[in-house]
């Protein structure tokens, strides 16, 4: 009998990133940005199965995974609109001739999101995430918002005008927003998360996920009223960038289609703004949504589902699906490491419902690894991850959970976390991991970014809570995060800690770097990239030197030359995970 070959690195890193599918006016052909090998390109590809081709000369600037996207056709279909690397506005025509430049950089800075108006004679795009310009066809720009946000985002037509998302710190975007048009506010109220206007084909008909009912549903507003998809799940994810498509008007402005996330797990549904009538039509997360025709296309992905573009037929309920493209090139048919995980539910130490996602191994070898969301207001939704199947494969259990402050749960458990970052997450890990009744010897933390502060909160709040712990360029100094991270996140604190000006002490006291002493009785690995805008390696660095100084002899910092905060070049990735495997073998029972 010929033993099974376990995943390798490489195939897991196999294929190509798939992102923002937009179907062309005429819905015969799909654009898309396909990255490989560290750049990305635009790519067209016809929707009756033929052959791809790459429209862009040189690498674009490409969206946020399953949930981002901001290319866009000329309505006429002609060129489709994207980014340069440089951060250039640019149109790519689809006949094969040479890219022209629409819109350079505005004072050094970059552009995103460009959409067309209506009558197809100007573009409005947002500048350096702060600014609304628009662009008409004598290739004349100018500035329309008034200044009065420090952010903005989502900038779309409606009823002739530019409308755009703004806020200001210290709120972040799924905090407090509010629809802003040239002329000012549109009234919205500015107390709640409101992200993702679309307008119907007209731009009469305007929409937008908001939660005011507590939980991020689509509402849409026209003459008639007001239209509310109103159910106890999100519909969309975290703004941590802009132009997620997570839901889109049909052609004829009667239905919107949405995505329902169900603790985790997708569903594709639609609603009828008549009649209030919801449909499902397909499971899986998807994302990044295009509808023109008959045709919806989106990207589709789950535990079991390597990630893939996909167009279905909605002519009826029981909608068609043909896969355009699957980006994982590694043959996973059948592959025993594909699993739908386990819906879980914990009880927290006062009372709270902690849910957790639990993928169990087909051939266990008794080792657990309880994996740590970032953000920490984010999710892992159940989307392909060979991460973790390449765990999976090697016998490990991976346990996902969201912890106070995640996600997809509504506002309130979100919410929840305000001011109280490093502390009531934390003590969330350690409540589930009790729960789950796994002998520490066998477990092991794993997180990266904010989900590193909270499993080494996890090991300072309950030292035997696991063997080991592995992290990614983990927050270890809070206070040092206000003085040096990137612009988007300067004033992220004060909602997740408080003000810096009366909460030194709550900082230091939830920052391993100042709990050195007892992490010195826990082996550690950390992975850090050396040119991490968002969290210095300086951070891991201090806490190493804390860690040695008390003792500890079992922590070993890697540094990536070069690397970001995550890690980009595939030589670097195939050592993250020799390091990480290695340092499991040494330390689980």
């Amino acid at each position: 009998m010929v033993e099974r070959r376990l995943l390798s690195v490489a195939d897991c890193l196999a294929g190509r990133d798939l992102t923002e599918p937009r179907l062309s006016p005429d819905g015969s052909v799909v654009a898309l940005c396909v990255t490989e090998a560290g750049e990305t390109h635009l790519v067209l590809v016809p929707l009756d199965g033929g052959a791809e081709r790459r429209l862009s000369p040189w690498p674009i600037r490409g969206g946020r995974g399953v949930f981002g996207g901001s290319l866009e056709w000329l309505h006429d279909g002609s060129a489709v609109l994207g980014v340069s690397a440089s951060g250039e506005l640019w149109a790519f025509p689809v006949d094969g001739r040479d890219p022209h430049r629409l819109m350079g950089l505005v004072d050094g800075r970059a552009i995103s999101s460009p959409i067309v108006s209506p009558e197809g004679d100007a573009i409005a795009c947002i500048v350096d995430q702060s600014e609304v310009h628009v662009l008409t066809l004598d290739g004349s720009s100018s500035r329309v918002d008034r200044g009065a946000h420090a952010f903005v985002s989502d900038v779309v037509w409606w009823n002739g005008r530019p409308v755009w998302v703004g806020w200001n710190p210290p709120d972040m975007p799924w905090d407090r927003t509010e629809l802003v048009s040239p002329d000012g506010s549109l009234g919205t109220a500015p107390h709640l998360q409101i992200q993702q206007p679309r307008t119907d084909r007209t731009g009469e008909r305007l929409g937008w996920l908001d939660d005011s009912t507590g939980w991020l549903n689509v509402t849409v507003v026209d003459v008639a009223g007001m239209s509310r998809a109103d159910e106890p799940h999100e519909h969309g994810a975290p703004a941590w960038g802009e132009r997620q498509r997570s839901w889109c008007f049909d052609p004829s402005g009667e239905r919107v289609a949405f995505v329902r996330n169900e603790d985790g797990f997708g569903r594709l549904c639609t609603l009828h703004l008549g009649t209030g009538r919801i449909v499902e039509h397909a499971k899986a997360v998807h994302g990044q949504l295009s509808w023109v025709g008959h045709t919806l296309v989106a990207i589709r992905t789950g535990g079991k589902t390597p990630t893939q573009v996909v167009a279905y037929d909605t002519r009826t309920d029981d909608w068609t699906r043909r896969t355009l493209m699957i980006g994982p090139s590694h043959d996973w048919a059948d592959h025993p490491s594909l699993v739908e995980p386990e819906l879980l539910e914990f009880v927290a130490r006062d009372g709270v419902a902690i849910p957790a996602r639990l993928f169990r191994a087909p051939s266990g070898n008794g080792r657990t690894i309880c994996w740590i969301h970032g953000g920490p207001t984010d999710q892992w939704q159940v989307t392909f991850f060979p991460k973790i199947n390449y765990w999976i494969d090697r016998g490990y259990d991976v346990l996902v959970p969201d912890h106070r402050g995640s996600t997809g749960h509504g506002r309130a458990f979100t919410q929840s976390l305000r001011e109280r970052w490093g502390e009531l997450d934390s003590d969330d890990i350690v409540d589930v991991l009790r729960a789950l009744g796994r002998d520490a010897s066998t477990v092991a933390l794993l997180g990266g970014s904010a989900g590193g502060l909270t499993a080494l909160n996890a090991l300072v709040a309950r030292p035997g809570v696991a063997a080991c712990a592995a992290v990614s360029y983990p927050v270890c100094d809070i206070a040092a995060l206000d003085a040096t991270t990137h612009r988007f996140e300067t004033h992220y604190n004060r909602t997740l800690v408080g003000s810096p000006d009366d909460t030194a002490a709550r900082s230091a006291q939830r920052s391993p770097v100042h709990r050195a002493a007892e992490l010195a009785r826990v082996p550690l690995l950390i992975l850090h990239g050396t040119a991490d805008p968002v969290v210095s390696v300086d951070q891991s660095r201090a806490l190493v030197s804390g860690i040695e100084n008390h003792g500890g002899t079992e922590c070993r910092l890697v540094e990536f030359d070069g690397e970001g905060h995550g890690f980009r070049q595939p030589e670097n990735k195939v050592r993250e995970f020799a390091e990480v495997e290695a340092f499991l073998n040494r330390h689980l029972r």
